[in-house]
């Protein structure tokens, strides 16, 4: 379930984040900020609420740690223990 988490991150990331990368470009072990993927404040937070939509759920305040967003495998990790083994992930391409 990780793998197909960490491939809707890239997904975001290129097709819904101004970044002008391709999936195949994002390095899933590289930070997500400035020195590795690239993004600044404002697109994390759109990150974010692109993450909440597509996965079906709301970070809180406790869980927005710095250390979460240290690469999408971090991120990944997180969001696959949030959802629960159960959970539906929606398509990559909405459609």
């Amino acid at each position: 379930m990780v793998e197909n988490i960490v491939a809707q991150l890239k997904y975001i990331i290129a097709e819904e984040l101004d970044v002008n990368l391709s999936p195949g470009e994002i390095d899933e072990t590289a930070s997500l900020f400035e020195e590795g993927v690239g993004l600044d404040s404002i697109a994390i937070m759109d990150f974010i609420l692109l993450i909440e939509g597509r996965f079906g759920f709301e970070f809180s305040d406790t869980e927005l740690q710095v250390e979460l967003f240290r690469s999408l495998e971090v991120l990944a990790d997180f969001i696959s223990t949030k959802m629960g083994s159960d959970a539906v992930v929606r398509p990559e391409r909405p459609g």
